[in-house]
């Protein structure tokens, strides 16, 4: 144990710091690059961006054997816009799903345009504050119709560990619904306490932390079904596969 904690003690400080210049050289560009037009060209070049930072940034932790994620059946879906819902067990589960998604849009919480570190980049890509209510449906619809790929967490958080996945609010379905496009199931898992809910971040977690993001299945959405319905059925999936 003290020979383990000797290692990853300053391997994990380090990489929470390499995350976070990362994300600060983001947020400069960002902000060097202020006055080009909010155009889906330059959105598109941010989500590159940030996906590159994050394919980096997952290399590092699995040569360092601190974050070891596979992949089943991820991106064997049809090309084109997509809803891809996902469990949220731990804050690294959007950068396991970026880092494998070139150009996608994602949903975040409000309190992040104002965090340093992502802030400024995740303005510049296009990504959507969870605020917008009836206007965060219809924008995030419009880009999805147009073919972008749009990751969001039904549940709207993490779900504490060892519990149930938490109720699903319907949003993601009503986005589906309106740009004619059908809902991509993943399903997220984790056996370590890294970054999940009521873990606080500068305290060790388990390491290595596995994670394993595998395709579930591909939901129509021009069914009879209402969004309630549908909703309730993702989430029974969701439950029963966790």
């Amino acid at each position: 144990m003290l020979l383990r904690n000797a290692y990853y003690y300053p391997v994990y400080y380090f990489t929470l710091l390499l995350f976070a210049a990362g994300g600060l050289q983001l947020c400069l560009l960002s902000a060097l690059a202020g006055g080009l037009p909010a155009t889906r060209r330059t959105e598109r070049f941010f989500q590159r961006l940030i996906h590159r930072h994050l394919v980096f940034f997952h290399w590092w932790c699995a040569r360092t054997r601190l974050v070891l994620v596979r992949y089943r059946g991820f991106g064997a879906w049809p090309h084109g816009g997509l809803v891809l819902a996902a469990n949220h067990p731990a804050m690294t589960d959007i950068t396991c799903l970026l880092a494998r998604l070139p150009e996608a849009v994602c949903i975040f919480k409000p309190a992040i345009r104002r965090n340093p570190v992502l802030g400024a980049a995740a303005r510049r890509a296009g990504y959507l504050g969870s605020d917008g209510g009836h206007e965060l449906v219809r924008t995030a619809a419009t880009l999805v119709a147009a073919g972008q790929q749009l990751v969001i967490f039904p549940e709207g958080t993490r779900t504490p560990p060892g519990e149930a996945p938490l109720p699903f609010k319907p949003g993601f379905v009503l986005i589906a619904r309106r740009a004619r496009v059908p809902i991509q199931l993943v399903r997220v898992t984790t056996d370590s306490d890294l970054l999940t809910k009521g873990c606080t971040w500068w305290r060790l977690p388990r390491f290595p932390a596995r994670v394993e993001v595998a395709a579930g299945p591909l939901i129509p959405t021009d069914t009879a079904a209402s969004p309630a319905e549908l909703t309730a059925e993702i989430e029974t999936w969701f439950r029963t596969a966790l």
